[in-house]
């Protein structure tokens, strides 16, 4: 697998509240660039599926967790912060959803 960069990334955070969850990106600059464009949108959808659709975003977490194990996809760290590989990560090849639907 490809060494993914996350010091160039959206960051998306998740964190427990008193009677459920709240969601939301840490905003910078590089996320208004033309290289952040796509993932900020990516980030945007995933924080609205979360918040329209709590069931279905967790039981998809769930299958998630359970295609690790059954993977048995472990988290490495090279002992750099910015450079891992995550457990679950995947790199998305977008072209073939631009014939389906236009990404502006």
């Amino acid at each position: 697998m490809e060494k993914l960069n996350f010091t160039k990334g959206i960051k998306l955070f998740v964190s427990p509240t008193d009677n459920g969850f709240a969601c939301g990106v840490i905003e910078d600059e590089w996320m208004y660039s033309d290289d952040g464009y796509l993932c900020s949108v990516i980030a945007r959808g995933m924080m609205k599926m979360a918040v329209d659709n709590p069931q279905d975003t967790f039981e998809l977490g769930l299958e998630g967790f359970q295609q690790d194990v059954k993977n048995k996809k472990p988290i490495k760290d090279n002992g750099e912060d910015e450079i891992i590989e995550p457990r679950g990560a995947k790199i998305i090849d977008i072209v073939p959803y631009f014939n389906k639907r236009k990404l502006h």
